[in-house]
């Protein structure tokens, strides 16, 4: 299964560029909104932790 990623910043933009990519679970995308669950520790989003963030914003790990 592949494993998808985020920036931290998705979640908080007011971090700039700050921050770290971090592993997610996709649980649904519409299109527009997805909702992820965290499956690593950046520096300020932790593991288990539900977030919305913009369909873009997830992408496939290489």
């Amino acid at each position: 299964m592949p494993m998808h990623v985020i920036d931290e910043n998705a979640v908080l933009p007011e971090i700039g560029e700050d921050g770290t990519t971090v592993p997610v679970h996709v649980l649904a995308d519409d299109g527009t909104t997805a909702r992820v669950q965290i499956e690593g520790c950046g520096v300020l989003l932790r593991q288990g932790a539900v977030h919305q963030v913009a369909s873009t914003a997830v992408r496939r790990s290489r």
